[in-house]
């Protein structure tokens, strides 16, 4: 089988500082050699491509991802019932594309309707539609009252189920994670608590304890992951202690929950550029002083500095933010990277590893995804410029020289 050669490359593994000078070799859907320009030679029927010092890195992964949200303002609809499942399948294939046309080959669901993320999966592995790998989620499981059970709706007496699936009590939690599975997904959605701007505010407890641990042991019976909206401390710590394995938001995480995470291997999506839209968003209409904007400033705000501690220690963190709010739309997703980068002041190479080898870790293919390793999948960004010195190159599509997921070319222009 021939081979495709990348020489002459400032390689960024996902592990180590870049390295010029270096020849990427890629046979079938695998990496089969990596080393210095001199180390490999070619072969009569290789395909060379000469890099000329472009960077070359893996492909990353949107850890928190929801396909088919689009537009979602402060008064939306139940989620999941703003538009009919069709529609909201097209969304979700749209912006799957979009995404891997910005250099995401991978996207780890976070919850969405009418079991859409196992559905698209499927559609794209048999070559459907295009798109990046997908780790499915299916309805996130709200008990009754939650944040997203919004009481305006309560006399439309709703039957469809949207994004949600209600459950009380442990029976109900053990049956509904089970259903969820049994839809297609790989990663389960809980709310522990609200914050992170949802309704009720950090303090409000979504779940008992024995609830949560009903959902997380039954997940895990089912050797699946399950990730929760989390936000308090008192939370965050009964959720370590109960073997969640995604933390989504953490935003009053502190020492004591770093090292939790470090602990019980916990991975966690910071998911903070949100924050930042809303708070500048209720800024424009003079709501500074509000009560909610001055709450997200100062998880906003403390988030800033205890990130650069939570990475130092080691905690996996990801990227992946709220992706398909009226603040936040498909395509921004540049913008999350550049507040760790910018305003946390995170290593652009440490922020690059949580969107590379933290998520292939957390998607449970750390020996196939993630880095540039012989025998791991061919999936690579071909960059102009170099992201490790400037994180905001991987903004602009028209910077990937060339998209490869499982040994096949996305794009090609080089």
């Amino acid at each position: 089988m021939s081979r495709i050669l990348f020489s002459g490359a400032n390689l960024l593994d996902g592990e180590n500082p870049a390295r010029p000078g270096q020849t990427i070799a890629v046979e079938g859907d695998q990496i089969v050699a990596v080393g210095a320009d001199d180390s490999i030679a070619n072969r009569p029927d290789d395909t060379v491509f000469q890099l000329d010092g472009a960077s070359i890195m893996p492909g990353m992964v949107q850890a928190h991802w929801h396909g088919s949200y689009r537009g979602l303002d402060f008064d939306p609809p139940p989620v999941g019932l703003e538009k009919p499942p069709g529609y909201l399948m097209l969304l979700a294939a749209t912006q799957a594309k979009l995404a891997l046309d910005h250099g995401f080959t991978s996207v780890i669901g976070a919850a969405t309707s009418d079991a859409l993320d196992a559905q698209l999966k499927m559609a794209i592995a048999d070559g459907v539609v295009p798109g990046p790998r997908i780790m499915a989620s299916g309805r996130w499981l709200i008990t009754t009252g939650d944040s997203n059970d919004l009481p305006e709706f309560v006399f439309w007496d709703i039957r469809a189920k949207g994004s949600q699936r209600y459950c009380d009590g442990v029976d109900e939690f053990i049956k509904g994670v089970r259903q969820e599975i049994r839809e297609g997904a790989e990663i389960v959605k809980i709310f522990m608590d609200g914050g992170h701007a949802l309704l009720h505010g950090p303090d409000f407890v979504s779940m008992t304890d024995a609830e949560l641990r009903a959902a997380v042991e039954a997940t895990h019976d089912r050797q699946k992951l399950i990730r929760c909206h989390v936000t308090a401390k008192k939370s965050i710590m009964k959720c370590i202690d109960a073997g969640v394995d995604v933390f989504d938001h953490a935003d009053r995480m502190d020492r004591e929950c770093i090292d939790g995470f470090l602990a019980a291997g916990s991975f966690v999506c910071p998911s903070l550029y949100l924050i930042k839209a809303i708070i500048a968003k209720l800024s424009e209409n003079g709501n500074e002083n509000d009560p909610m904007v001055l709450g997200l400033r100062a998880d906003y705000d403390h988030m800033l500095e205890i990130l650069p501690e939570a990475s130092a220690a080691g905690v996996k963190l990801m990227v992946g933010d709220d992706w398909g709010t009226a603040m936040t739309p498909h395509g921004d997703y540049i913008k999350e990277l550049e507040v760790y980068v910018n305003e946390a002041g995170i290593d652009p190479i440490e922020v690059i590893r949580w969107a590379t080898r933290n998520a292939g870790e957390c998607m449970q293919m750390d020996n196939r995804l993630g880095t540039i390793e012989t025998g791991k999948l061919a999936d690579l960004l071909v960059v102009r410029g170099d992201p490790s010195k400037n994180i905001s190159v991987l903004g602009d599509p028209a910077n990937f020289l060339a998209i490869v997921k499982d040994g096949q070319f996305v794009k090609e222009a080089l």
